[in-house]
């Protein structure tokens, strides 16, 4: 798959439990373009990259790719986006793109700190570290004894992917004050980065597949209920 993502976010990075599929696995519908997402009471998500059956277990399943699993669900004030793995990652860049109107954009970078931006179309690639007032996802956090041990062996840190602290997912909790309406399009991509036999894997992914950063043509839709 190709990615609408920068290689210079690794950058960033440098400095199971049981779940829930009673909504079944419902991917993007290219000719309506539009999903209804689930409207909850009460929600109460940490942002800590553990998925509990408690905090997700009313999402949506949007969108499956090899492990990944995308999750939407909202209420009143929050949207809440979760890229959940089958299995216990490391090391994994994440962005999401988001729109009202077609003319603020928004940029929700995660990797090893939180970065955002905001820009027209085409929509930017580049962001401001530690400026996310009005969302919150948990980011990669490194062990330190491990990062210590590998640089003690002057290793580079961004070939071992191990010194990171594994987590089910990465979870987003987006305040709806950022955009306009209760329909927003949507896209979201990120880069999984594993070392085998010395050698660096990197996986790259997009929802939807074919999204631009031209414009938001083939952007998912996320249709929300109306707003407090």
């Amino acid at each position: 798959m190709k990615t609408l993502f920068l290689i210079a976010s690794a950058i960033i990075i440098m400095s199971g439990n049981q779940f829930a599929q009673s909504s079944g696995k419902v991917k993007y519908d290219a000719k309506s373009k539009s999903i209804v997402v689930p409207e909850v009471k009460g929600s109460h998500i940490v942002t800590d990259g553990i998925f509990s059956v408690e905090e997700w277990e009313n999402a949506l399943n949007i969108f499956t790719a090899d492990i990944y699993n995308i999750y939407v669900k909202a209420d009143r004030e929050i949207l809440y986006v979760g890229l959940r793995a089958d299995k216990p990652i490391g090391e994994c860049v994440c962005e999401i793109r988001i729109t009202s109107d077609e003319k603020e954009v928004f940029l929700l970078h995660v990797s090893g700190a939180l970065g955002e931006s905001v820009s027209g179309f085409p929509a930017t690639t580049t962001f401001k570290l530690n400026n996310n007032k009005h969302w919150e996802a948990n980011f990669l956090k490194a062990d330190s004894l491990k990062k210590a041990s590998w640089f003690a062996k002057g290793q580079p840190i961004e070939k071992y992917s191990d010194i990171y602290n594994k987590r089910d997912g990465i979870e987003f909790k987006i305040n709806r004050n950022m955009f306009k309406g209760n329909s927003v399009k949507f896209t979201i991509g990120w880069v999984q980065i594993d070392v085998k036999d010395k050698k660096i894997d990197k996986r790259t992914y997009n929802y939807p597949e074919n999204a631009s950063l031209k414009n938001a043509d083939d952007w998912a839709v996320l249709i929300l209920h109306a707003g407090k």
